[in-house]
């Protein structure tokens, strides 16, 4: 039996770029404790993503799972690496959920974003750009030196940086580049997550703690949503 939240209401979101269109879909739960975004950036949405935004729906988070790379860029070699293009588009998705606040489209909460591997710097550089919009931040792989030292340096959202066990060239690079971090921050190494995660120790161990970083740095609203819609 499905004992998840009822999503009260699913939309779709929209931005164009140069080279079309990118989605995002986000569902909204009743009495959420926030927005969770979950950006992005492979030739098909990861199952992955999927399975840890039912986890979010299901611990008391709505969800936005957004694109940021479009079908026409899926073949170019190094779109996926593009920090400032991929910083940008989630910028724009963001903004576009901050504006249906604004108009009250949608409830007014704290958001957060779960970021994994080459996602990562792009949500580094977001949060830092955008502190006061960013509640949290979870990191999952990936290298946040990418985002770059300026954006590290003025990091303000509490990180949760998850790390394999067996990555140890990442490992290095994360750890370097987390010194640069000054507000609150926490290393976590996991399980390798592997192939079939739906069996992975390590995917459960993440989706566990990526719940308990949200949970604890999100903000309580101070009015409760159970009337919208």
């Amino acid at each position: 039996m499905n004992d998840f939240p009822t999503v009260t209401a699913v939309s779709s979101v929209s931005i164009t770029t140069e080279h079309g269109p990118l989605h995002g879909q986000l569902a909204l739960i009743p009495n959420a404790l926030g927005i969770v975004v979950l950006p992005h950036a492979g030739k098909a949405l990861d199952v992955r993503d999927e399975v840890m935004a039912g986890i979010l729906r299901h611990a008391g988070f709505s969800t936005f799972n957004v694109d940021l790379v479009s079908m026409q860029e899926e073949h170019f070699p190094d779109v996926h690496y593009n920090v400032p293009l991929l910083a940008r588009r989630l910028t724009e998705f963001i903004g576009n959920i901050k504006h249906r606040m604004v108009f009250d489209e949608i409830p007014t909460q704290p958001i957060g974003i779960c970021a994994a591997n080459d996602t990562t710097p792009a949500a580094i550089r977001v949060a830092a750009l955008r502190d006061h919009d960013i509640a949290a931040l979870v990191c999952r792989g990936g290298l946040i030196d990418l985002a770059g030292v300026l954006y590290l340096r003025s990091l303000e959202s509490p990180l949760l940086l998850m790390i394999e066990e067996t990555d140890a060239q990442h490992m290095a690079a994360n750890r370097r580049a987390l010194q640069e971090v000054s507000g609150v921050k926490t290393l976590k190494l996991i399980p390798e997550i592997g192939f079939d995660f739906a069996a992975s120790e390590g995917f459960e161990v993440s989706a566990r703690e990526t719940v308990q970083w949200f949970t604890k740095h999100l903000p309580p609203l101070t009015k409760p949503s159970a009337q919208w819609p």
